[in-house]
């Protein structure tokens, strides 16, 4: 997962990715000043093809991140997506690959603001299989408490914010769990450390509401879009508690690196028969479908390199 491809695009330019590198003394690592978003690129291998997920998608995420910050962020869509589209070409990719586009500060000005004009993007890439288990998630209910929209704003995507997931992961990884999963402030179920959460109970589907502090994953409103018109059922998205999820026949999480995984357990209690449920595994057919370029209604979702 850390191994780099040769080249990176920073300052406007591509670079060897060991050359892409910022002074210590910029923002983006004194105080973690940037946004980011990640992008699948799905490698179709009897097509011999890249398919990009939803590469406009996430550069309206990316703008209005900045926007929240206040970054001065200038890219348009269509520069974006050449500058994406060009990277994967250069870097010959041939696998699942994983693309980080980051708007950072590199301001060395010792004062922690948003307001100096020195912002840049710079996007690398990283080979991507499965990020989580395929064979069924253990997870924690963490102790760490997801962060209110009017502390840090959780519909951006921002670097400084991710230190809470990182805390939530690495308390699941010492206490033998592979995710964390997070309350907001009210003890309602939020989100993952890095992933959206859905649940199944006789046959209806939920997820948390987006207004519980959590993030408006590009995964999330996909798969919301494909059981409404795959499986021509409603998401009911509202409040509950921890321990409601305990009680669902089957639990899920979406992300782009996630993808869709299944929850096999919470807090050491079994979910459902401890199985990958029928809806989820429906569901994944369809994503892995789309995402490879084999469904073609939703071809548009795509960009093919």
């Amino acid at each position: 997962m850390s191994k780099s491809f040769p080249f990176t695009y920073i300052r406007k330019k591509f670079c060897k990715s060991q050359d892409a590198v910022v002074p210590i003394q910029c923002k983006a690592i004194q105080y973690g000043l940037g946004c980011f978003s990640g992008i699948r690129g799905n490698y179709n291998k009897s097509k011999k093809t890249v398919y990009l997920f939803r590469l406009a998608e996430h550069y309206n995420r990316l703008k209005d991140s900045t926007k929240i910050l206040g970054f001065d962020f200038d890219v348009t869509e269509k520069e974006f997506i050449k500058i994406v589209t060009d990277l994967v070409k250069k870097n010959e990719a041939k696998e699942d690959i994983y693309v980080r586009p980051i708007v950072y500060a590199a301001s060395i000005d010792v004062v922690p603001g948003l307001d100096h004009p020195e912002e840049d993007l710079a996007i690398y890439m990283i080979p991507l299989g499965n990020y989580l288990s395929d064979k069924g998630l253990n997870v924690c209910v963490s102790s760490w408490r997801r962060f209110d929209d009017d502390m840090i704003s959780s519909k951006a995507k921002a670097t400084g914010g991710y230190i809470n997931s990182a805390l939530a992961k690495k308390e699941a990884k010492e206490n033998g769990y592979d995710e964390a999963i997070f309350l907001n402030r009210d003890g309602k179920v939020c989100e993952a450390s890095g992933a959206n959460i859905f649940g199944v109970k006789d046959g209806e589907i939920f997820t948390p509401h987006l207004s519980f502090n959590n993030l408006n994953g590009i995964t999330r409103r996909s798969v919301i879009e494909i059981i409404e018109k795959e499986l021509n059922q409603k998401v009911r998205e509202e409040s509950f508690d921890r321990s409601t999820l305990y009680m669902f026949d089957e639990l899920f999480l979406t992300g782009t690196a996630a993808r869709i995984s299944w929850i096999a357990s919470v807090d050491k209690k079994q979910i459902g028969d401890g199985k990958e449920g029928p809806i989820t595994k429906k569901l994944k057919k369809f994503y892995d479908e789309i995402s490879l370029g084999e469904n073609k209604k939703y071809m548009h979702w795509l960009t093919k390199i």
